[in-house]
């Protein structure tokens, strides 16, 4: 049975008139927001099943799903015969509209391809960085350039096309200088007809292709005619032509004996915004090359690896002429058999995706996963990286503590004592979900005494309020506490949340934002709320505000043991005789601590500026009693 849709006043009438007209039959849909601009595309096997688990329970719906249908105004749909033909529109529409919430293969790297130019009267073969859709075939992507370029130097040698830019001759036109060496056959100049040129473009698509065999069938015959004929300039053409395809041939089957194969292994690192696709070329046993692709993962939260995986696939392998014969990947990627399909067409010959469980396979993969994870490690700990992964957790954070607006501020506060002595508080500030240090403070409290964590934050939340009100009514030039948090972070449970909700009623602060995260099972409390939050460990928002409250104990810790150390200290070397607070300075700048001043010969401690030989005695007498017999 399914859920009942929403009854929220968000969906408006437009949407459930469309959500009950909805058939069962697959389709495209593309989801709007409030400007009328496309933030989803999704495809279906029913429009009407699919479509309508968008407006069930929100409380059904992952962080990243409820962000989306929060943005919901209007939707339309687009039918189709079949699923593969719903995957393919999906494709070309994701590409033409690029929804922020939809996977996209971002490839920003450009390798190489060779366009060969059928819109114009005599084709070219060009080297260019992008396929366009200009009527000019391309094959590629080549991720060795030196593959290639000798690829292409075999081509010039067998089938001399015309590399000159010139698109049309007047008739006193004469050759240029690659007539004359061989490597074009001056169509310029009228000496190969359009039809014999066409033949040879021809050729070339099919070399390109890998159907040698069939081109140097079509080579002999057309040498036969030419020598037939007594056509024997053209025919010896031919035959060189023959001879260098025919080389080209046994190195081919050289490679296709060696042992190995030829295949493709494929990972995915999923990350919250940014995911990393990792491919590895493998042909004939051997690694020939790897190269690793983003993709943009949605808002809000890790898309499932299988539906990763199968968006990557279409799209990577949907720009490629070579296509392999199996590709290898950790999981199978999401309609597995339509994907096997299209590029079964795509490539002209069967394809196969597996799933390896054992040997030399599953070892490779296990390092092309293991590099696909460095990349995203990499990307994401880059100053670019940060700052998306942080607005996603902020977003996430938003929705999941149901607040108005991003917190692009938090401050949370953490005390510090050892059994209620030298108790100090730390507050640790992040802007955008980055430690700002400039704006960390901290303080010793003054109006508590013994063990009171409760107490102690009521005291530094006032005394936090109070400077920062003082600062917005003095209009003070250097101001270190006038900007107030959009959300406050609490060390603690609900005796702690509860003390400092107390004071911020008692100085009218009662509209802020706060919570507070429990250390052992990380559940995050509100106010007036009985029951925690309790986040995915993985999720971005959590990870955040384990990253803020780590930070507050670490200040307020390393805060505490100072004034502890400087404690300490001064009650030893201030018992000392004649030793006052210049010379315990003195004494400490030269020797670095107590321990190494209490090691220090009575010489070595004279030797130091400002020190008598005095007060080096009773130093040294101090810590070396003679002992009474």
């Amino acid at each position: 049975m399914s859920q009942p849709l929403q009854t929220k006043t968000d969906l408006n009438q437009v949407i459930r008139e469309k959500l009950n007209a909805l058939p069962e039959i697959p389709g495209v849909y593309l989801m709007k927001d409030g400007q009328g601009t496309i933030i989803y595309v999704g495809k279906a096997a029913s429009l009407k099943n699919r479509v309508r688990s968008y407006f069930q329970n929100t409380a059904m719906l992952t962080p990243k799903t409820a962000a989306l249908v929060a943005k919901i105004k209007d939707f339309d749909t687009i039918i189709v015969d079949s699923a593969e033909d719903a995957l393919i529109l999906e494709s070309q529409l994701i590409k033409e509209h690029e929804p922020h919430y939809n996977i996209r293969l971002r490839d920003d790297k450009h390798y190489p391809y060779l366009q060969l130019t059928l819109g114009e009267e005599y084709p070219r073969l060009l080297v260019t960085r992008r396929a366009k859709n200009d009527g000019s075939r391309y094959f590629g992507p080549y991720v060795s350039s030196t593959a290639m370029n000798q690829a292409l130097k075999v081509i010039r040698t067998i089938f001399p096309l015309r590399s000159c830019t010139g698109k049309s001759w007047n008739a006193n036109h004469r050759a240029c200088l690659n007539a004359h060496v061989g490597i074009c056959l001056s169509p310029c100049e009228g000496k190969i007809s359009k039809k014999d040129y066409d033949t040879m473009v021809q050729q070339v698509i099919l070399f390109l292709s890998g159907k040698t065999k069939s081109i140097a069938h079509e080579i002999e015959q057309a040498m036969n005619e030419a020598s037939r004929e007594l056509r024997f300039e053209e025919a010896a053409r031919l035959r060189d032509q023959l001879t260098a395809l025919r080389e080209v041939q046994r190195q081919q089957n050289l490679d296709m004996s060696a042992q190995g194969g030829s295949y493709d292994l494929v990972a995915v690192a999923p990350g919250a915004e940014q995911s990393v696709a990792q491919v590895f070329f493998v042909r004939q046993g051997k690694v020939v090359g790897r190269e690793h692709y983003f993709l943009h993962s949605g808002e809000s939260g890790e898309e499932e690896l299988p539906l990763l995986l199968a968006r990557f696939i279409q799209e990577f392998y949907a720009i490629s002429e070579q296509i392999p014969a199996k590709i290898y990947l950790s999981v199978m990627p999401e309609d597995e058999e339509i994907l096997r399909h299209i590029l079964t067409e795509r490539a002209q010959h069967a394809l196969e995706f597996q799933v390896p469980q054992r040997g030399d396979k599953l070892r490779l993969l296990n390092l092309v996963e293991k590099n696909a994870q460095l990349l995203l490690s990499e990307y994401e700990n880059s100053l670019a990286g940060r700052s998306q992964k942080n607005a996603v957790a902020l977003e996430e954070l938003r929705l999941a503590l149901k607040l108005d607006k991003t917190p692009l501020r938090m401050e949370c506060y953490d005390i510090s004592h050892i059994q209620g002595t030298n108790t100090v508080a730390s507050m640790v500030v992040f802007i955008n979900g980055e430690a700002d240090k400039s704006q960390y403070r901290r303080f010793k409290i003054k109006t508590v005494q013994g063990v009171d964590d409760f107490a102690s934050l009521k005291e530094v939340i006032a005394r936090r309020w109070q400077h920062g009100l003082k600062e917005q009514q003095e209009q003070l030039a250097q101001k270190r506490f006038a900007c107030f948090p959009d959300l406050l972070v609490i060390d603690g449970g609900k005796g702690q949340l509860s003390a400092v909700c107390e004071q911020l009623a008692l100085m009218s602060a009662k509209d802020v934002a706060i919570i507070s995260l429990a250390k052992e099972e990380e559940e995050i409390f509100l106010p007036h709320q009985s029951m925690p939050i309790v986040l995915p460990r993985s999720s971005a928002a959590l990870q955040l505000l384990q990253r803020l409250r780590d930070e507050a104990h670490r200040f307020a810790v390393s805060y505490h043991r100072n004034l502890r150390s400087k404690e300490q200290t001064a009650s030893v070397l201030d018992s000392i005789p004649g030793v006052g607070p210049a010379s315990r300075k003195r004494l400490l700048e030269a020797f670095g601590s107590v321990i190494k001043i209490q090691k220090a010969t009575e010489e070595e401690l004279s030797y130091v500026q400002g020190i008598s030989h005095k007060t080096a005695k009773s130093v040294y007498d101090f810590f070396h009693p003679v002992e009474v017999k």
